[in-house]
């Protein structure tokens, strides 16, 4: 899905619950530039989570997009084991 950032409550893996959503703006035209071929989209890739709370999204086109998470404190992390 290349269309902002979408984060989803997975508490549940069966019905995860979209809970929050980040979608960049429209880029501006740049004066004197020729048009783009065709409309330009959203092209998000990586992201990354800081124990802050930070979020670091890259996108093509815009750079990077550094945005906070502003919910519910998250409770402590609880240990995965693979065996």
């Amino acid at each position: 899905m290349n269309a902002g950032l979408h984060i989803y409550d997975i508490a549940d893996a069966r019905q995860p619950k979209e809970i929050g959503y980040f979608i960049p703006p429209d880029q501006p035209r740049v004066a004197g530039a020729p048009p783009p071929p065709a409309k330009w989209v959203t092209d998000s890739a990586d992201v990354l989570v800081d124990t802050r709370g930070y979020i670091y999204l890259s996108d093509r086109h815009a750079g990077i997009y550094i945005l906070r998470y502003t919910g519910p404190k998250p409770g402590p992390a609880i240990p995965l084991h693979s065996e």
